[in-house]
């Protein structure tokens, strides 16, 4: 099997290009990349250097089996850049499929299209799924939740938090639910749907079980060996400045998607994934708490300090 990813070099797609590397199935993998720098240098993987608009121009000797379309832009509330990235990123990836008979696309959407208060990285997924929907190819959609590993993201940013103060700033109540997912427990589900694939089936991607961010920071605290709160901040006003701004061009740091998504219960269902996919999934406290015992966070945080 040959595999094309898009957004190689990004978090999801860095780990899913060195799992596909040692997949038997797999004998190929083509990797998209930006920059000559990022290429990963690993078994099987021909990086293709390019733009998701050259897309549409690449013509590929190789025969591809399925494209993996991890790219995608979700760092701040542009407008512009959504559509650009996400919309007409997908729009080149299905053309790609089409000029080079690739059967199959797996996209990953995200948990945030069922938000009430969207913002323009959800809007943008949302008109990426019908593309794909409606592109004639055989097709299938995971709409992964909270991705973690580590310190990264967002959850490192409130594990940074948890250390240093003693509350937690949280937008909302706290009691909005969250079902964080490993990367390893993404990935083992990317290659098991890569796989076996369904075609026409959009699939939750998340974690074993919700919790509210009270809970999920608790357990950070448990894991820090400290007693860590909340502090909540009403996130309605916060919500409406943002959108405000956002208007303006400008970027604060935080979007109003970032609002909603801590403020909002984003739990899965996840029967029908498991049913179809019965991959292991770890409770987040098991992990987050090993995690901050081990050898490498203590690493981390004593070079960060």
């Amino acid at each position: 099997m040959n595999v094309f990813v898009t957004g190689a070099s990004g978090f999801v797609g860095t780990h899913l290009v060195k799992a596909l590397s040692e997949f038997k199935n797999v004998d190929n993998i083509f990797a998209l990349y930006r920059k000559k720098e990022q290429i990963a240098f690993l078994p099987k993987v021909n990086p293709v250097l390019g733009e998701l608009s050259s897309l549409t121009d690449l013509k590929l000797d190789a025969r591809i089996d399925i494209l993996v379309h991890l790219a995608g832009y979700f760092k701040t509330e542009s407008k512009k850049l959504c559509e650009v990235v996400n919309v007409q990123g997908t729009k080149s990836a299905v053309t790609l499929c089409k000029n080079n008979n690739i059967p199959k696309i797996l996209f990953f959407s995200t948990i945030n299209v069922d938000l009430k208060s969207k913002g323009n990285y959800a809007k943008s997924k949302l008109l990426a799924e019908e593309e794909v929907k409606n592109s004639g190819l055989e097709y299938m959609i995971l709409r992964p939740s909270l991705i973690y590993s580590g310190r990264s993201g967002s959850l490192g940013r409130i594990i940074s938090s948890a250390e240093k103060l003693p509350f937690v700033p949280v937008f909302g109540s706290g009691k909005a639910k969250e079902q964080p997912i490993h990367i390893e427990e993404l990935i083992n589900l990317t290659l098991a749907v890569i796989n076996d694939f369904k075609p026409g089936k959009t699939l939750y991607a998340a974690g074993l079980e919700p919790m509210s961010f009270k809970e999920l920071i608790a357990i950070i605290g448990k894991g820090l060996n400290k007693k860590t709160r909340v502090f909540p901040i009403p996130a309605r006003p916060v919500y409406w400045l943002l959108k405000l701004i956002e208007k303006t061009g400008l970027s604060p740091g935080i979007s109003s998607e970032q609002v909603a998504h801590m403020s909002e219960d984003l739990a899965a269902d996840m029967s029908e994934t498991l049913a179809l996919y019965p991959v292991e999934l770890k409770p987040f406290e098991e992990r987050m708490v090993n995690f901050l015992n081990s050898k490498e966070h203590i690493t981390i945080h004593t070079l960060i300090q």
